[in-house]
């Protein structure tokens, strides 16, 4: 079709070997560090004393994830057009709604946790949606946006509990390096529909949405499955990233020049 001849083959992108699962300690020394940010300050109020946002000192010294912490989503943008954030605003508008009711049933209600969803990144729509977000009225969502050192951000990735990504593909065909990124460090994923999402995030490692009202939902599932803390879908999702995981880039570029 296009005149090559011989041996094609796909390389797909793989995150590199510094993308990684943090352990408990690890994210403890990191959130202690990024709640000190000013720009993370809406954030703050999740954690007290000797808390992090997702982690606490034991009285043996210990470190260990909260029982009741917050569920952590991060989300990554350059803050174009191409990504319609109105989308996520109005799952997170959904999920607090429906998490607020929850929590204040006084029957046998299963209640959600708080969301903490820090969305990194630079470009000209940041102030417009920042705007928006100052203007949103939520009790159990607590959104900031942040840009993190080229360092920072594989480690905040790598204690985040769920990935988002609002990637529209123009083409239909280029692959969102920040799910990459997100599967590369063991984080499930759920992304914005297009025609080939699915060689990425497939039903091991993730989720697709068309609309606000599908994330929030997705978002709501998996957090009920968290905290479960049985063998349920998110479970299942974390088990596959971890997977996807164990093939960092130079392996998988090594593995391509072996069938040669």
């Amino acid at each position: 079709m296009c005149g090559c001849r011989g041996q094609l083959v796909v390389l797909h992108d793989k995150a590199p070997r510094h993308f990684r699962r943090l352990g408990v300690e690890e994210i403890h020394q990191l959130w202690k560090r990024l709640l000190s940010d000013p720009q993370l300050e809406p954030l703050r109020q999740l954690s007290a004393g000797n808390e992090s946002l997702l982690t606490c000192r034991s009285s043996d010294g210990t470190i260990e994830m909260r029982k009741s912490r917050p569920m952590l989503i991060v989300s990554s943008t350059s803050w174009t057009a191409d990504e319609d954030f109105s989308i996520l605003l109005s799952a997170l508008k959904l999920y607090d709604t429906k998490a607020a009711s929850r929590n204040a049933c006084s029957g046998d209600c299963v209640t959600l946790p708080p969301l903490a969803v820090l969305i990194t990144g630079k470009g000209p729509l940041r102030e417009h949606y920042e705007q928006e977000i100052s203007q949103m009225e939520l009790q159990q969502v607590h959104i900031a946006t942040a840009w993190l050192s080229a360092e920072d951000y594989p480690l905040l990735l790598g204690s985040a509990d769920l990935g988002v990504s609002m990637h529209t593909s123009s083409s239909g065909l280029d692959l969102p390096m920040k799910v990459v990124d997100m599967l590369g460090c063991g984080t499930p994923v759920c992304a914005y529909r297009f025609s080939c999402i699915n060689e990425l995030v497939t039903e091991a490692n993730g989720l697709v949405f068309d609309s606000a009202e599908e994330l929030a939902q997705h978002v709501q599932d998996l957090a009920e499955s968290q905290l479960s803390e049985s063998d349920g879908i998110y479970q299942r999702l974390f088990e596959g990233a971890a997977t996807f995981r164990t093939i960092d880039w130079a392996t998988n570029y090594k593995r391509a020049l072996e069938l040669f």
